[in-house]
Parts: C-alpha cells; structure tokens; sequence
C-alpha cells in the first residue's frame, strides 16, 4: 500500500503490477480519519509512513486492489477538466465594464478548446475497445451524458469491480452515520458528486424508472435533498453494474473463441 504523492507514485505502480503485486493507493481523507480517530495530529513523512503500514495491516482484507489502467483512460484524466465554471463565476461580479468584456472573451475560446477537448476525449474512447464498451454502458443510464460518463471513465478506473455500497462510497453518495439520529454523505472522490447531482437532476426530469423513484421518493415525504441523493446512488450502482456485466460477457466471449 502507498499514498497518494501527486503522481509520483505512478512509477511504483508500474512495477507492481508487471511483478503481478497487489498495490492500494490509500485515499488521503480515509487515512486522515484514520489518525484521526487515535486522537493524533502530529505529522511528517516518518509518521506518515509509520500510520500508512498501520493502516495497512487494520484495513488489508478490504481495502481494494488497484487495477490497471487503459493507457488511453490516463490520457483521459487530463483532458476530462476546464477553467469554463471558473470564468463563469467571475463574471457574475466583474467589478467593471472591460474586465466583463475580457472575461467573455475569454468563456468564447475556452468554449472553443472545450470542444477540441470533447473531441479528443471522444477519439481516445473510440481507440480503445474497452474504454469503447465501458462508455456504451454508461450512456444507458437515465442521466448520464457527455460529462459525467467521460469523468467516470477517467477518475474511476475501479468500475465494474466494486459491490454497491463500495461504489456509492466512492462516489460520496453512501449515507454515513455521524451521530445517533443523523446520516451524510461525505468524502469519495470530490470531482464526481457535483456531476453525479446534475445527472440525477436530468434524469428525474425525464421519462425513465429513477424518474418513477425519484417521484416515490417524495410522495413518500422524503426532502428533495434526499430524494435525489438516493437518485444518485442509484445512477453510480446501476453504472457499476452495467459495466461488470457488460465486461464480463466480453471476458466470456473472448475466452470462447481463444
């Protein structure tokens, strides 16, 4: 096991698995709650590699394995993100007529490169069949579109090998106890859960069965909020599923003909 170092670790991770090595990147939240716990707060890399090994032998039966990444999926991640949300933000406030007119020009050419992106972010699915299938999957969900499927597919590697409630965790829509009466969503993989809220928005506005839930869900006096958490929760759940199964069948497949 190893922690997160902005990259650097990627070399480790290579030569793990040509030895065939099992390998988990430690999420830095979890192993801050971790510490955390034991009422402990000094750090610096000694005691950071001494909590990692602790950590490690507390948490190995179910800390999941890494799993090797599409060489086109890595290529993925760095042009599934954009400054658009940024600018947009500033010129809700500009503070003056030409520094609103700068930032226009600005959202114009960053919309032209976000279309150069989506562009190339569609031909790097469509070089490799894996990604290929994966995707296919994904846009069969109610709610998952040319954002969200894209950003799945780059930050979340493990889908299709995690169960349910593994899932949901990862995505920050797992309910988490924090007293004798109340339950949040928290931590996960932060990227993932602003897009998978605007998802579940379009697909409860849509003519499908999270739709049907989502109305349940309220008619059942539950709170829009949590109405669409559990929307949520159910897009990332049936994701996974689709993808394993769609996997899987490959593997099958493949292996029938070998």
């Amino acid at each position: 096991m190893f922690g997160a170092t902005g990259g650097n670790e990627d070399i480790l991770i290579g030569v793990l698995l040509e030895l065939a090595i099992p390998a988990h990147r430690a999420d830095p939240a979890k192993v801050k709650a971790y510490i955390k716990s034991f009422g402990k707060r000094a750090k610096n890399d000694p005691i950071d590699a001494r909590w990692l090994s602790r950590y490690r032998r507390d948490r190995a039966a179910t800390l999941p394995r890494w799993q090797p990444v599409d060489p086109n999926q890595q290529k993925l991640v760095s042009t599934s993100s954009a400054m658009r949300v940024q600018e947009q933000n500033r010129l809700k406030a500009p503070r003056s007529r030409l520094i609103a007119d700068y930032i226009r020009d600005h959202l114009a050419e960053l919309e032209r490169h976000i279309e150069a992106l989506n562009a190339e972010i569609d031909a790097l699915i469509g070089e490799s069949s894996d990604l290929a299938l994966r995707a296919e999957q994904l846009r069969s969900v109610p709610g998952i579109g040319p954002v969200l499927g894209p950003l799945l597919l780059a930050v979340m590697p493990e889908l299709g090998t995690l169960n349910r409630r593994q899932v949901a965790s990862l995505a920050g829509v797992a309910p988490h106890p924090k007293d004798s009466w109340h339950r949040s969503t928290t931590g996960a993989r932060r990227q993932i859960r602003p897009a998978l809220f605007i998802a579940a928005l379009a697909a409860c506005r849509g003519d499908n069965p999270l739709a049907v839930a989502y109305k349940a869900l309220l008619k059942a006096a539950k709170t829009k909020r949590v109405a669409l958490t559990a929307i949520m929760r159910k897009i990332i759940t049936i994701a996974n599923a689709r993808v394993r199964d769609a996997v899987r069948h490959q593997n099958e497949i493949m292996q029938i003909n070998a």
